[in-house]
């Protein structure tokens, strides 16, 4: 449930299953600035060796802190997912090994959550999520560049959280709501560190990445060089992701909160993942960008 991005990772929706395993829990994006002070939100740490996943078997329900700490000798790629009703953790875990064929599966077992990759050996990240209550998946395999095959080393913890404990929400600077196929959000935003909030209200996985566009470039240049491989543009990318913005795709219902900086300028937002009830209806599923999924904000100073 776990990897990194890059370019060939947001082709659309031809790409299907390979290109979005990894989307689940990637984009080396979310790295916290500076944690702020909320000392009425609960928190807990999830620790990674290099031969296990050390996580609270109990954690307080609702809206925590999550920690998660890389003691390995190596870069991990590090997700949660919520394990969903009617499935179990083992056959979560027994999907997230199984490469791009156990990609449909897992999206009817797992709701995920946030995601933190690469996290270098002896670093740490962090950000807020919005548990509930229910029985969760860490899943820690080794950071490689694409999606690792089935078979991959994994490693992984189960914990559940059985009482509503976190209530107090944190102060968020810019409100994020993803809808089927929308951002609600601001057109402006302040540059700096800024606390996101995202919210999942769709009914379907969603993500958002951050994209730099090259000078004269628009949303038409970068559908085009994320569409078919064959029909891509020739040439470099007309645009640069930034790989500390945005967030992970999240699960229908679930809520994060995550610190990140950008400068001043004109960014394109947008949500490559593929049209799920397309995929289930037997069809070749449009990306969410394809849908309308995309948008374009200001940063100011």
């Amino acid at each position: 449930m776990s990897g990194s991005i890059n370019l060939s990772q947001v082709r659309t929706a031809r790409w299907l299953p390979g290109l979005l395993l990894m989307l689940l829990f990637s984009l080396s994006a979310c790295q916290p600035v500076q944690a702020p002070a909320a000392s009425a939100i609960p928190a807990f740490t999830i620790a990674v060796s290099d031969d296990a996943v050390s996580a609270p078997e109990v954690v307080p329900g609702g809206i925590v802190r999550v920690t998660i700490q890389n003691n390995s000798s190596i870069p991990m790629d590090i997700g949660l997912a919520r394990v969903l009703e009617g499935s179990t953790s083992e056959e979560v875990i027994a999907l997230a090994q199984g490469g791009e064929e156990a990609f449909i599966p897992l999206l009817t077992k797992a709701s995920f959550l946030p995601s933190v990759n690469p996290v270098d050996p002896g670093a740490e990240r962090w950000f807020y999520v919005d548990l509930r209550t229910g029985v969760f998946v860490v899943d820690a395999a080794e950071h490689v560049e694409g999606m690792p095959g089935a078979g991959a080393l994994h490693l992984n913890a189960v914990f559940s959280a059985d009482e509503i404990v976190g209530v107090t929400e944190p102060v968020a600077d810019v409100a994020v709501d993803m809808v089927n196929f929308a951002y609600a959000m601001p057109d402006e935003i302040q540059a700096g560190p800024q606390l996101w909030q995202f919210t999942n209200s769709g009914e379907q996985w969603h993500m958002m990445f951050v994209v730099d566009l090259a000078e004269g470039a628009g949303v038409e240049d970068v559908m085009a060089f994320m569409g078919d491989p064959a029909m891509a543009p020739a040439g470099p990318p007309p645009f640069e992701i930034l790989p500390d913005a945005g967030i992970p795709s999240i699960g229908a219902g679930e809520r994060a909160w995550l610190e990140f900086s950008l400068a001043p300028g004109e960014y394109l937002v947008g949500c490559p993942v593929p049209d799920v009830a397309a995929i289930f209806a037997g069809e070749m599923p449009m990306s969410h960008m394809e849908h309308g999924m995309v948008k374009m904000i200001t940063v100011v100073e």
